[in-house]
This record gives C-alpha cells, structure tokens and sequence, in this order.
C-alpha cells in the first residue's frame, strides 16, 4: 500500500502544475555603434553589471541605466546629420540560452540661426521580444530609452563624456513560461505501473 500510495503522489509532482515563483533572468550585453567618419562619432561606457542578474516574477519589471553614450565631437557637421546604426546585443543564458538585438540609430541635429543650437539624438527602433519555454510561451521584453546627448549651443557641442547622455533599459517579464505536459505515451505507462503496484499489493494482502 506505500508503495501505490508513492506512485501516486509522484504522478501527482509530475502532473500538477508548477507553484508560482520568481524567474531568474541573467544575461550579458555588448553595445555596436558608429565609431569612425563619415556620421557622428560615438562612443559608449557600461554602466550595468555585465553579465546582469535579475529575479523577476510575471508581469514584474526592472529599469536600470545600462551604459551612457556620448561624442568627443565639437560641433554637428554635414556628414552628422546622416543618421548612423546603433544596436545592443543581449546574451541570455537564464531562464534559457536565447539572443536578441535592440536596434536603432544615432544622428547630429541642429536648429536655430545656422544651426546655433546643436545635439546628438539617439532613437530606438522598439522593444525586443524574446521568447522561450518548451511550448514556446514565455515572453520577456527588453526597451531601451530614447536620449539625448552633449546639447550645445553657439554653433557647437558640449562634448566629452560628462555631457552625454545614460540609456535605461527595461526588462519585463511578461509572461511565465507553462510546464510542459507529459506525452501520452509516459502517461500510459505511468499508469500501467500503478495498476502493477495494486494487484502486487493486492495478492500481498491474500497471501497474508
């Protein structure tokens, strides 16, 4: 009878679906931008842990300054106004193995009389969506913010990196990645050694 009674509270373990619980999120990131002419030339520094550990439960997000960005650029110049790819790769490796990039661009803007005002802008294409699970339901997003970096004026930029401008990113855990379900087959015979371990226990309690 404890053996039966074992048997099922494993099938039970295997069958229930898991308890609710925090997701650990780690991963590492690697900033690719424009570093030589023609465009504006940037540079970056990271400022998160790299890799990253997050532990987040669904529908919860984190935001953190991942790396700041600036230019060492005077002054916005014709070939800076043509704006320039940006992207940021991440690495995860929990809750598993996936990779994604965050893709935008950066360009030299002026306004005013002859371009009196001018500032390096940083603009994202949108969030990344990464999905992952053995059923391929788990979503985690990852947003970066738009910025603004090394505003001048009298016909030039403040440049330097204590001009520049910190990029947050966002990580949300949209949603939680389902248990899967045992095939049909592991179920039958799951099943088969119950019934075994009855009728055993059955002729054990005759024999006695």
């Amino acid at each position: 009878m404890k053996q039966l009674a074992s048997a099922a509270l494993l099938t039970a373990a295997v069958l229930a679906p898991s308890l609710a619980s925090a997701t650990m999120i780690s991963g590492s990131y690697d900033v690719d931008l424009n570093e030589n002419d023609p465009g504006l030339v940037v540079n970056s520094q990271d400022l998160a842990a790299n890799p990253f550990s997050f532990d987040l439960n669904e529908g919860e997000s984190v935001t953190f300054d991942l790396f700041k960005i600036w230019t060492d650029e005077s002054a916005v110049n014709g070939d800076d106004e043509t704006a320039q790819p940006i992207s940021v790769l991440f690495d995860l490796t929990l809750p598993e193995a996936i990779t994604g990039s965050v893709n935008g661009e950066t360009v030299g803007d002026t306004w005013g009389l002859g371009g009196f005002y001018q500032e390096g802008q940083l603009t994202w294409n949108g969030p990344l969506n990464l999905v992952f699970g053995d059923n391929n339901d788990g979503l985690i997003t990852i947003e970066l913010s738009d910025e603004t970096f090394n505003e001048g004026y009298w016909w030039g930029l403040y440049e330097g990196l204590c001009n520049g401008a910190k990029v947050e990113a966002t990580i949300t855990l949209v949603r939680e990645a389902t248990a899967s379900v045992p095939e049909p087959a592991t179920l039958a015979l799951m099943g088969m050694g119950l019934l075994g371990l009855g009728a055993r226990a059955r002729r054990k309690r005759q024999a006695a």
